[in-house]
């Protein structure tokens, strides 16, 4: 019996240990991947003065590659450490324990909290992971709002409106002048002022009795070729209004091109379609905290996403999911979403939810060939790029549960018909092995059966406008059919079906070649030869076949589409080095 006790003990002793080093090298992972996300980030405004864009976007490259890089990094250190202890339950528990103690009261330890996540993730993989070795759902992995006082800086109105807005901007740094200075400062103060009266009486009302503050965060926020100035007109009685200047590098300068106002305009700029901020902040976590006042309607996760903490937006947005299932009724059901069904995934969402999942099928139908693999490297591709307002962003999830109890029969019989292999059903549970969440959209080719001639009009110039802005990033859709673009609220339309997605210089547009005879013209078989890159985008108008309204308004605007020559010069300026102009705004709330 005695032999018994030692032996316990002694064990205990090893658990204790190995889980000890175990936490601690996953905070140093932890540290290391935090400290090189945020050594990249700090070159953000030196790339912006010196109007270095391929830089910026090389960048924001390689900073999306950081966080996989260093998980990778930590499980192979953490798999020597933990030897025999490596698949031990217990030592994982304890080593959450105690690294949950190491990063208690750590400035961001949400994001910490995330990071052992996914260590833990990456080792055990396919293995059942519970929740007790996560730190996920209870409320105590839950940071509260905290103060963000450190963050900002305020500037009285004392001495009139006018000149407070002038002290704001020119309390901003930087190694470029503006090019003018006065002339901008006079069209934000008139805009602002038009913008407090329409939108926020008594912030208007003291700016008139110079009486309030205006506040600003430190840190500046940069995306592609803009600089953002984020922060509020606030009323003593706590009325407020928030704003975004944006601020460009010209060739003569730096410039004021831009003010939004108040928080949809805001969401406009920190919308879903959008590639992520970079903010020189080592308090990212408070500036959600922050960014969440000036936008009460957006989630913490879609703040996370914007700044490029997209693995802790994971984390956000699955709280976010299992808190509104259980708040929500219990007639609410994972229904098949609404559209055309798709070839290679299988869609679904739920009522009250503003997303939708996707799971890619087992079998895809004809003409799809591609495999499940060539098809994540296709939303890998989407991550990676510049979305330029037109891609939606994806969430990719693996191993996530769902209420077994919320899914209807139909929906359910489809998902063990066409995603078996990526299903696993579990008591009450039901796992998909991969899904991808994306944002909901009212589908283009469900939009215009349901609009007038007007929205008509305007959302088909914007689809043409949509492909031209994806042309200029160098992104050819593939598949342009209306069922795989989508309206925003605001009216926009964005692309969300990925499958056939790839590089505009990987294509060959050509014309479809003149045929010698009317036997050519007839037959069934193609009369010239066809590589699997070649395009032909007269064929294009195919996509309106259903729809000659739809069509007659496309082509008034953008018949170049179906020209061959329209792609062939886009891909030239591509490789030339030519980066587009594209504004997260729109043009009328541009200055003069």
């Amino acid at each position: 019996m005695p032999d018994t006790i030692t032996n316990k003990l002694q064990n205990s002793t090893v658990q204790d240990v190995i889980a000890t080093k175990l936490a601690r090298a996953v905070f140093a992972g932890f540290e290391a991947m935090f400290a090189t996300f945020l050594n990249i980030t700090l070159g953000t405004q030196s790339r912006f003065e010196q109007r270095q864009y391929h830089e910026v976007q090389s960048a924001m490259r390689e900073r999306l590659q950081v966080y996989e890089r260093q998980v990778k990094s930590v499980s192979e250190a953490v798999k020597v450490i933990a030897y025999a202890e490596l698949s031990c339950p217990q030592t994982w528990q304890l080593a959450k324990n105690i690294y949950g103690n190491m990063v208690k009261n750590h400035e961001n330890e949400p994001i910490a909290h995330t990071f052992f996540n996914s260590t833990f993730g990456a080792i055990w993989d396919d293995k059942k992971i519970r929740t007790v070795h996560l730190f996920v759902l209870k409320a105590k992995y839950r940071t509260q709002p905290r103060p963000y006082d450190s963050l900002v800086k305020r500037i009285s109105l004392q001495h009139g409106f006018n000149s407070a807005i002038k002290t704001l901007i020119t309390n901003q740094v930087f190694r470029v002048p503006f090019s003018n200075l006065n002339q901008d400062v006079a069209t934000l103060q008139a805009t602002l002022t038009q913008g407090a009266k329409q939108q926020c009486r008594q912030v208007y009302e003291l700016i008139n009795l110079n009486d309030g503050y205006i506040e600003y965060a430190y840190s500046h926020f940069y995306r592609n070729k803009a600089c953002y100035l984020i922060g509020r007109c606030i009323a003593k009685n706590g009325d407020n209004m928030p704003f975004a200047i944006a601020i460009l590098n010209t060739p003569k300068g730096l410039k004021i091109d831009a003010v939004m106002m108040g928080a949809d305009q805001l969401s406009l700029l920190f919308g879903f379609a959008r590639t992520y901020f970079m903010v020189d902040t080592d308090q990212p976590a408070r500036y959600v905290d922050y960014l969440s006042v000036l936008m009460p309607h957006k989630q913490r996760f879609e703040l996370f996403n914007a700044i490029g903490f997209i693995k802790h937006a994971k984390t956000e947005f699955y709280r976010y999911k299992v808190d509104t299932t259980k708040n929500s009724p219990a007639s609410f059901k994972y229904v098949a979403a609404p559209g055309t069904p798709g070839m290679v995934m299988l869609v679904f969402t739920i009522a009250g939810s503003d997303h939708v999942y996707k799971v890619i099928k087992d079998k895809f139908s004809a003409p799809k060939t591609a495999t499940k693999a060539q098809v994540k490297e296709k939303y890998n591709f989407v991550k990676q790029a510049d979305r330029v307002g037109r891609l939606v962003d994806t969430h990719e999830f693996r191993y996530l549960a769902f209420d077994l109890s919320r899914f209807s029969e139909q929906l359910l019989q489809q998902m063990k018909e066409h995603i078996g292999s990526s299903l696993i059903i579990s008591g009450k549970a039901l796992i998909l092995k991969h899904v991808y969440v994306e944002r909901k959209m009212t589908p283009l080719n469900l939009y215009i059966n349901d609009c007038d001639s007007k929205a008509l009009a305007q959302v088909m110039l914007d689809y043409g406008r949509a492909i031209k802005d994806l042309a200029g990033a160098n992104i050819f859709p593939g598949d342009m059919l209306m069922k795989n673009f989508g309206v925003t609220r605001w009216g926009r339309v964005v692309f969300y079906d990925y499958d056939e997605i790839c590089p505009l210089t990987d294509c060959n547009f050509r014309e479809v070649p003149q045929t010698q005879n009317a036997l050519e013209e007839l037959s069934s078989d193609s009369y010239f030869d066809i590589e699997p890159n070649d395009i032909f985008p007269s064929q294009f108008k195919v996509f309106f076949s259903a729809n000659e309204l739809a069509f007659n308004a496309f082509n008034s605007h953008h018949s170049d589409l179906f020209n061959a020559q329209f792609w062939q010069t886009c891909q030239q300026q591509v490789q030339q080095g030519y980066l587009p102009d594209v504004y997260p705004y729109k043009q009328s709330w541009r200055f003069k």
